[in-house]
């Protein structure tokens, strides 16, 4: 899909946690120095829906990643070092690689049977009730936007002919950096349908944008990981689209295939050194 890693997959977390015993013979690593393990930032949806499929508490990490681009570049420059991204927003150079996961490579087949275990939802969120500009947007974001989901990572439904109702308005959407440009493109696609309304964008972390939903800062947040009870309280959530969690290294590391298992030695710092995994 445009020179970037594509995926299309159903929400399969429960797999990955079926699958955590699966035993995966390592390449020798001998050459191999001590792994620099790289997290997402505090807030991160990514972060979390990665920390919360493998299990880990992130102990092992000695990086902190702001960004997808961020993350590349420094697996880029470090053989040793082991990150996580969202495929639908991976632009990875040559020098970085994307891995197995339990033996079974993110393609769109795998994941899109549900055999690829790490998989999330996209979300949008907003409090109290939504105006006639954000119902109208919302509206076409569940039907003819399912098409433009499908293009950027998976729909959560069938794409359907959408009428707009032509409200006017100014909608703010707040929130992860890995579901913004899938929704900077429904929101380029909406503006065909309907020219009156005018969508401002703000990427930073699932977190913030929630937050800043239910302090009524912003319209709709974008979150990439599931709500908390609290956030579920305060609330209403739509999931728009689904992605996966790619776990990658620098491409001369002769790791292909890491299990959960490994994954978590890796992050909860029970592997100090590529050559310490089991």
């Amino acid at each position: 899909m445009r020179n970037r890693l594509m995926i299309c997959a159903v929400l399969c977390a429960s797999l990955a946690l079926s699958a955590c015993s699966v035993k995966n013979e390592l390449p020798d690593l001998s050459g191999m120095g001590e792994i620099t393990v790289i997290s997402r930032e505090e807030g991160s949806g990514t972060r979390d829906e990665f920390e919360n499929i493998i299990g880990t508490n992130g102990g092992g990490t000695k990086n902190i990643a702001l960004s997808t681009a961020e993350v590349s570049d420094i697996i880029s420059n470090d053989t040793n070092a082991v990150g996580y991204t969202a495929y639908s927003t991976a632009e990875l150079p040559k020098s970085v690689k994307a891995i197995s996961v339990n033996g079974i490579f993110p393609t769109e087949e795998n994941i899109g049977s549900g055999k690829y275990p790490l998989c999330r939802s996209y979300y949008l969120a907003y409090s109290g009730e939504l105006s006639e500009a954000e119902t109208d947007f919302l509206a076409y974001v569940m039907s003819a936007g399912q098409a433009v989901a499908d293009e950027e990572c998976a729909a959560v439904k069938k794409s359907s002919s959408f009428l707009s109702d032509k409200s006017s308005g100014n909608i703010k959407i707040c929130g992860s950096t890995s579901m913004a440009p899938l929704i900077e493109k429904m929101a380029a696609d909406y503006k065909g349908y309907n020219p009156n309304v005018t969508i401002e964008i703000t990427a930073t972390d699932s977190s913030d944008g929630l937050n800043l939903a239910i302090r009524g800062e912003c319209d709709i947040a974008m979150s990439s990981r599931e709500l908390t009870d609290y956030e579920n309280e305060l609330l209403t959530k739509k999931a728009i689209a689904r992605d996966g969690i790619a776990v990658i290294v620098n491409a001369e590391n002769p790791v292909s295939n890491l299990s959960n298992e490994q994954i978590k030695q890796i992050y909860d710092n029970n592997a100090e050194k590529w050559s310490d995994l089991k």
